[in-house]
């Protein structure tokens, strides 16, 4: 469940802490996205194996290690692109389509209890989990997608 604050934390972080200076609502959400995605993708990396547990079962073990490396170095330049206001939006929709994505996976772990951010506590953690995606979506598609300067 820390996994989770840290993540409330690094999304709105920026939004309220970034408050004094003469930037954007998008850009000061945006940089909080940012936060967000460079915390979850340098997981894949930190935390490789653990990660790999993760993997549906149905995805072939040979399979597991590249698909980690390669979500997380996708999360990471989508993390960075948000920030660039010609790509904002394409960038916010395509987050918003992977965070779908992978809400199957992560169901999928906390019905089996892979014991990495928070999914060790199982299903009950979806009661967390799931409206933490739900509002990560919404406030890309209110910062990065619909409120472009």
């Amino acid at each position: 469940m820390v996994n989770v604050l840290i993540i409330l934390i690094l999304l709105l972080g920026p939004y309220f802490g970034l408050a004094p200076f003469s930037l954007s609502e998008s850009v000061k959400a945006r940089v909080g996205i940012t936060c967000v995605f460079l915390f979850t993708g340098l997981g894949h990396f930190l935390k490789r194996q653990v990660m790999t547990e993760m993997v549906p079962r149905k995805v072939p073990e040979s399979w597991r290690i590249p698909i980690i490396y390669l979500s997380g170095v996708f999360e990471i330049a989508m993390g960075v692109l948000v920030l660039v206001n010609a790509w904002a939006r394409i960038v916010g929709a395509v987050l918003c389509i992977f965070l779908v994505l992978v809400l199957p996976a992560n169901v999928d772990s906390a019905i089996r209890r892979v014991p990495f951010g928070g999914h060790g506590a199982g299903p009950i953690y979806l009661l967390v989990r799931i409206p933490l995606q739900m509002f990560l979506i919404g406030w890309i598609w209110q910062f990065a997608i619909h409120q472009i300067p």
